[in-house]
């Protein structure tokens, strides 16, 4: 529902049904971290920073996560299942079309797979992992299967984010780390103990070593999904009366919805003369439409990003959104974002009753090798793994969320999750929302294969021992580089980047830090930005080559593969930037980037380019 509304926020909303007090509407796409943090801010800061008098604000966010936001910052949990069709809880607008799910990310599909996976090899499959797949076959044909899956039955289990941290890097979250202390209290987070959190690596030939990880750092309790889940709750909070008091604030959270990157946002002002008083922007699901806002925020990133912005003529804010999805940048950046791709396995395992020689008295081959590797009698939660290429985390969700276990079984269940490395995602990528069966065999072989020889274990010890499983492809995952602006806006003015002329804005962890932190601190500071006043930040200057921004690399989330954490004392490096040589083939520093859609063409948008001689650069491939 979209009155009308302002240039400078406050002075310009001038126009409207109700005079006194004009309506800002805000969309944000995408129900992460970041996407939440930055509606929080949105509705607790407008009456401070505008007085009692200001405009009233009406929050809406889109996720397209079917039962709660979260993105990767998210947990399945016991029942899970999708009902037939998802009701909101603020509103129960806009159920999900059938279509929409099936093509749902097919933008991110694209171009994505590799060619040696078209027909991948054939591997020998165990009956044991071949039952263990027809079991995640079954529940995606019927739902209410799914709530039988072992999996999913045990406890929380985290399929993606797993620890949360502050780096040194990240020394001026001040912000974040009293919204950390507040969590902590309020028991949405509990930290690691001691000793949980450890690096797994070679020393000498052979010998691997497990070494205890420093530093404070934290996850979710009862998964890390409760983190997004307390963001959604304070924003819920804000209803639109208290006590029978108009507050002028109201929120809408939309789940399972899809706005379509072909025509799911249109940019309806005035592309002259543009007038942030009145709607800006309209949003689409398919054929449905989802409204009509002022200002419009994109919180997620990847092709789909890309292409949801590449029609507008926020052509300079679309350039930043423009995506190629690779293990690493070169040492200079990279002319574009650049986001990895990594497999999440799920698995469970069944372990004999009693045995208690493992970890925090679990008795599986793993729990046992990680006791023997441990040099504290302590449970180990979770590994980065720093001696097997193809594999960067172990985490025990048995462990970590206190799972328990059936008193009147023969066997325990112990469910894990294995991350794989980047290099290892891109080498065997595939449709992530369709993944073919003979390449999620062969990714799941060759992952738990891989957690055998880093533990030292007996061949077929971990594989004979799987009773479930479910694999996922994080397509678009951890930001390899993040945007560094050199526009000056005032305090605060970095980590995040606002177009005035359209009304739209971006935040996440690629502009700031590839963390959790990094992506609440965007959220937030965005929001500050566009209630204070509106000037652009952080959108690309072409003209200057010194002044005009650009990507630098993330060193942290390079070496880790999976984000800005912490690592041991003795930790060994396991990368190296590509050599001069390759940065320059894949196209150096002073090669001119390709314009975004649209650019280069005649003004008045037809399509035509202005030169009919002229052509596009070449770039390097493109995250989602």
């Amino acid at each position: 529902m979209p009155p009308s509304h302002a240039s400078s926020t406050s002075a310009a909303l001038a126009t409207g049904s109700d005079e006194e007090h004009p309506t800002l509407s805000i969309a944000i796409l995408g129900g992460g971290i970041a996407g939440l943090s930055c509606a929080s801010q949105l509705l607790s800061q407008h009456k401070k920073n505008n007085g009692a008098s200001c405009h009233n604000l009406e929050v809406t966010l889109f996720d397209t996560g079917r039962l709660r936001p979260g993105g990767r910052c998210s947990s399945r949990l016991p029942g899970d299942a999708p009902p037939p069709e998802v009701k909101n809880r603020s509103s129960g607008k806009y159920p999900p079309k059938k279509d929409e799910r099936a093509n749902r990310r097919s933008c991110d599909n694209e171009g994505g797979s590799n060619g040696e996976n078209n027909n991948p090899q054939s591997v020998q499959v165990p009956e044991n992992i071949r039952r263990a797949f027809d079991g995640a076959q079954s529940s995606t044909q019927n739902a209410n299967s799914s709530r039988n899956r072992i999996v999913s039955s045990m406890g929380a289990v985290d399929h993606a984010a797993q620890i949360l941290s502050i780096s040194d890097m990240d020394a001026d979250f001040g912000a974040f780390q009293s919204q950390l202390q507040t969590w902590l209290e309020e028991g949405t987070v509990e930290a690691f103990p001691e000793g949980s959190v450890c690096e797994l690596f070679s020393e000498g030939e052979n010998e691997a070593k497990l070494q205890s990880v420093e530093g404070d750092m934290y996850y979710g309790k009862g998964g890390m999904g409760s983190i997004p889940i307390a963001l959604r709750e304070h924003c819920l909070s804000f209803d639109n009366s208290d006590n029978g008091e108009d507050t002028g604030r109201s929120f809408d959270i939309h789940q399972d919805v899809w706005v379509s990157p072909s025509n799911g946002v249109k940019y309806i002002g005035n592309r002259d003369d543009p007038d942030p008083s009145q709607p800006q922007w309209e949003l689409r699901a398919g054929k449905r439409s989802l409204g009509t806002y002022h200002r419009l925020v994109i919180a997620h990133n990847g092709k789909c990003a890309d292409r949801i912005i590449s029609r507008t003529p926020a052509k300079a804010f679309h350039s930043l959104l423009r995506t190629r999805f690779a293990p690493y940048v070169p040492q200079w950046g990279g002319k574009e974002m650049t986001l990895n791709s990594i497999y999440s396995l799920v698995f469970a395992i069944k372990s004999p009753k009693g045995g208690g020689a493992g970890m925090g008295g679990l008795s599986s081959p793993i729990a046992i090798a990680l006791a023997k590797l441990s040099e504290e009698d302590k449970g180990v939660y979770t590994i980065m793994i720093k001696n097997e290429p193809n594999l960067r985390l172990l985490s025990c969700n048995t462990l970590k969320h206190h799972h328990a276990q059936n008193a009147n079984a023969d066997s325990n269940i112990e469910v894990y999750t294995l991350l794989s490395s980047a290099k290892f995602g891109k080498k065997h990528k595939g449709p992530q929302e369709n993944l073919p069966m003979e390449l999620s065999e062969k990714v799941v072989m060759k992952l738990l294969e891989s957690l055998e020889r880093s533990l030292q274990l007996k061949e077929g010890s971990v594989v004979e021992s799987v009773v479930d499983l479910k694999l996922q492809l994080w397509g678009a995952a951890v930001p390899m580089n993040t945007w560094q602006s050199n526009s000056v806006g005032g305090k605060g003015a970095d980590g995040f980047v606002y177009d005035a002329t359209y009304g739209v804005g971006a935040c996440g962890d690629w502009i700031l830090s590839p963390s959790i932190a990094g992506a609440w601190e965007s959220g937030r500071r965005l929001a500050d930005w566009m209630l204070e006043g509106e000037t652009s930040v952080g959108l690309p200057d072409r003209s200057s080559k010194e002044d005009g921004g650009k990507f630098v690399p993330s060193r942290a989330a390079l070496e880790s593969g999976i984000g800005t954490i912490p690592s041991s004392p003795n930790s060994k490096s396991m990368f190296e930037f590509p050599s001069n040589e390759q940065s320059n083939r894949r196209g150096g520093p002073n090669r001119s980037r390709r314009p975004g859609r649209g650019q280069n063409r005649s003004k008045n948008g037809n399509g035509r380019r202005s030169g009919g001689k002229s052509r596009n650069v070449a770039q390097p491939m493109s995250q989602g």
